[in-house]
């Protein structure tokens, strides 16, 4: 299902700008995210909110007419979690959840621990 268009300088202006419900999840998953990414870093990228670690785009967040969505940016990651998280959807490589079941902390910990190693495999490559 194609995202809603809500144009935004600010991820607080983004999440003020959809739905409250919808807000009030990626409020929720956004603190969490932010709590679990050491020096997080919060930006709009692609017309939705993203969070950087070590100056990449991790994972991002935008609604849907129907759910909400944590974007995991990483297909690969999408496939090895195939059937193993206890909730949401996955669909290709976003997460979709109901506005009224905000993803975990536990979930979100474990999406983030993840998407960090990658980056940091990558960074440290170089």
């Amino acid at each position: 299902m194609p995202r809603e268009g809500y144009p935004a300088a600010t991820v607080e202006e983004y999440l003020a700008a959809v739905p409250a419900d919808k807000g009030s999840a990626l409020r929720v998953v956004r603190d969490r995210l932010v709590d679990a990414v050491p020096d997080a870093g919060q930006v709009i990228s692609y017309q939705v909110p993203t969070i950087t670690y070590r100056g990449v785009g991790l994972v991002a967040l935008s609604v849907a007419t129907s759910h909400c969505s944590l974007h995991l940016m990483s297909p690969p990651l999408a496939r090895s979690l195939g059937g193993s998280l206890p909730e949401g959807r996955m669909s290709g490589a976003t997460l979709q959840f109901p506005a009224d079941a905000p993803l975990s902390e536990e979930t979100v910990r474990r999406i983030a621990s993840l998407r960090m190693a990658e980056v940091d495999a990558r960074l440290d490559a170089r």
